[in-house]
């Protein structure tokens, strides 16, 4: 029978740029894959397992301010504007391969979250609104939107039935997935700029 090794794969960008892909002492001289090939492999389907194993519950943190709309008034008097305003915003990954819905390497992500967390990952929001508000003369606005975002880390364990690259089992760890709360609550700010008029 043979014998099977374990490999871990740190996948920070930051470790993968200083350190490279570690393997065990043991290990062969082969060359090793890299993390794109490895996680391309469970999206051909490739593997005879391939999983993904979050590492602790997700972050809530509150998402950058993008501009989203704006207003200016260019007259000599007061005016108050309905100032419309829509944002979209999707799911982003520490790692170079596309992990998103319909794609295999999301299937994986969103089986492995909703195993752990019992709710579904929600891949991406859209938000539309408007905002009432008093322009001076030769007044302008800018409108800035956020959303509430979670982020997860975790690894994707993949198995073969033939070894890949000297190896049965192979880990990706460190893959962050963050994207929109579901249903999340949007903040909105009101900023000041020097009117073109």
């Amino acid at each position: 029978m043979k014998s099977r090794n374990r490999l871990a794969v740190g996948l920070s960008a930051a470790a993968l740029a200083m350190t490279g892909l570690a393997a065990p002492a043991s290990a062969t001289t082969e060359a090793e894959p890299t993390v794109r090939q490895l996680l391309e492999q469970c999206e051909n389907g490739n593997t005879d397992l391939c999983e993904f194993h979050p590492s602790g519950p997700p972050e809530t943190y509150r998402g950058a301010y993008e501009l989203v709309g704006g207003a200016t008034n260019c007259s000599e008097g007061t005016s108050t504007r309905i100032i419309g305003w829509q944002s979209s915003r999707s799911t982003t990954t520490n790692v170079s391969v596309t992990i998103s819905a319909g794609v295999t390497l999301g299937e994986v992500f969103e089986a492995g979250f909703e195993a752990s967390y019992e709710r579904q990952w929600s891949w991406s929001t859209t938000k539309s609104d408007e905002i009432r508000h008093e322009l001076g003369p030769d007044q302008a606005v800018n409108i800035y939107a956020a959303p509430m975002r979670q982020k997860v880390t975790g690894t994707y364990e993949l198995h073969f039935g033939d070894p890949y690259y000297g190896h049965y089992y192979w880990y990706v760890n460190d893959v962050t997935v963050d994207g929109p709360q579901e249903n999340p609550a949007w903040e909105t700010r009101v900023e000041s700029k020097p009117a073109n008029c």
